[in-house]
């Protein structure tokens, strides 16, 4: 059996999940008897394993469960991404002088006609199947897209376009351009990259000066390519264009001392077409190739990702000095979908919790300096519990006397699991042992995610990311469906 999975489907697939993010519901977590307990939270970003990797050499990322379940063990925060915080991405085809630039065709690949023949549609040099994978767009320094829907018969272009008119428009080098839409100052800040930029919103297309055409119509053809010139034709020759749509007509503008065609005009884009051919009169053997656009039609709000191959999702989420501890490290950064979480807010403590209480101001055994504590590990003696852990943060109180403590709980003897292969908890009223220090433990509480819950959809092993008070990440992630 001969099948595929269109390309259009990965566009449908990027949309349809940034929407799923927007809707905000999600029946997920259900009860016994079938009812919804928990509703969807989306997106966050999230930061993990503070003792970094061995000679800070990143490993390759695993996909399996227990990688997952590592993670959930080792995070130390997290940050909701909105959904106004992704955006469909394109790639960042910059315009260049001298450069020869594909044509938007509908039909780049095989085609089988009506005899059961295949036809193969590609354009000069080029040998890609696939419109996505072809230059046929172009991104100017002022941060303008435009579609090229003529190429002057495969010459270079050396002029860049710069018209924001919203029909189809001539330059003097013979490219034929739409102009698409602009980058706006705050996505260009958000969500580009030296590799993408963002597509506008269907909501902020007028805003980012995304003009459709006069003729906002689908199936319109607005560029013939002349497969075969043909012999004693003469200029100004008019014929119609045929096929399932209507209007459309197109001229001869010049020929060679043979009536070969030379040049054509669409007079007249026409509207409606799903299949397009032109029997031409007054010659001979000319084939002349009707280009029809989009059944969205150009440059159109609905149709703007499935027309530039929008299948990429930039997610931007920046992280700032308060939004969660600093005086350690990070080195695993990802995004989890839906985790179920108790805490509120915009960031959410990854790590469990314990805090210290003492009654005699100045007495405290952990007044050094908060570093002399990061990635210390903690145990009870014997006849405790038994836990362990590593400390990823360390907060004093010096005014009320309260000391919180931000620590994991691994896998492994030294930081989770004791002799018999188990994982016990800290429990209120306990004594514990920071490096040579004993104190006694006031409360223990758990994180603000339930571990486990949601789903873990991007990894990132990376270089140690060491954090200070007014440092700020600012994180740009690209999805690709």
């Amino acid at each position: 059996m001969a099948a595929i999975l269109t390309d259009r489907f990965r566009v449908v697939l990027a949309e349809n999940f940034r929407q799923r993010v927007a809707l905000g519901e999600d029946p997920q977590f259900v009860d016994g008897n079938g009812n919804r307990t928990v509703s969807a939270v989306g997106l966050y970003l999230f930061f993990a394993k503070a003792d970094g990797w061995t000679n800070n050499q990143p490993v390759n990322p695993v996909d399996n469960q227990e990688a997952s379940f590592d993670i959930y063990d080792q995070m130390i925060g997290l940050k909701k991404i909105p959904s106004s915080e992704i955006r469909g991405v394109i790639p960042n085809n910059t315009w260049t002088t001298g450069t020869t630039y594909d044509i938007y065709r509908h039909n780049y690949g095989s085609v089988i006609n009506s005899t059961g023949n295949v036809i193969n549609y590609v354009e000069g040099n080029n040998t890609e199947t696939n419109l996505y994978e072809t230059d046929y767009y172009v991104v100017t320094s002022e941060y303008k897209v435009y579609k090229c829907l003529n190429n002057n018969n495969n010459s270079a272009s050396t002029v860049e376009p710069s018209s924001t008119t919203s029909a189809p428009f001539t330059l003097s080098d013979g490219y034929v351009w739409k102009y698409m839409f602009s980058v706006n100052a705050n996505d260009f800040e958000r969500f580009k990259s030296d590799e993408y930029i963002p597509i506008p919103e269907v909501s902020s297309i007028d805003t980012n000066n995304a003009i459709a055409p006069t003729s906002n119509y689908g199936g319109a053809i607005y560029n013939v390519v002349i497969k075969t010139p043909g012999t004693n034709y003469t200029a100004n020759s008019e014929f119609d264009i045929i096929g399932d749509g209507q209007n459309g007509r197109v001229r001869i503008t010049s020929t060679d001392a043979t009536g070969a065609i030379t040049g054509l005009k669409v007079l007249n884009p026409g509207t409606g077409y799903t299949f397009a051919q032109i029997n031409t009169t007054g010659g001979s053997n000319a084939i002349l190739e009707p280009i029809i656009s989009p059944k969205e039609g150009l440059a159109t709000p609905q149709g703007m990702a499935l027309e530039l191959g929008a299948y990429r999702l930039a997610l931007h989420c920046k992280l700032e000095n308060d939004d969660f501890v600093f005086g350690n490290d990070f080195s695993v950064v990802g995004i989890i979908y839906n985790p179920v979480v108790t805490g509120s807010g915009a960031t959410l403590n990854g790590a469990r919790k314990m805090t210290l209480s003492y009654s005699t101001p100045g007495t405290s055994p952990l007044a050094n300096a908060q570093e002399d504590y990061d990635d210390l590990l903690i145990s009870t003696p014997g006849g405790g519990s038994g836990a362990s852990g590593r400390i990823v943060h360390y907060e004093p109180d010096t005014v009320n006397n309260i000391y919180t403590i931000y620590f994991t709980q691994e896998n492994v003897l030294t930081a989770g699991q004791n002799s018999n292969g188990s994982r016990p908890s800290f429990v209120d009223g306990e004594t514990i042992i920071i490096g040579s220090e004993t104190v006694t433990i006031n409360t223990v509480s758990e994180p603000d995610i339930v571990r486990g819950s949601g789903e873990i959809i991007y990894i990132d092993n990376r270089n140690t990311i060491s954090r200070a008070q007014d440092q700020t990440e600012d994180f740009k992630i690209i999805l690709e469906f």
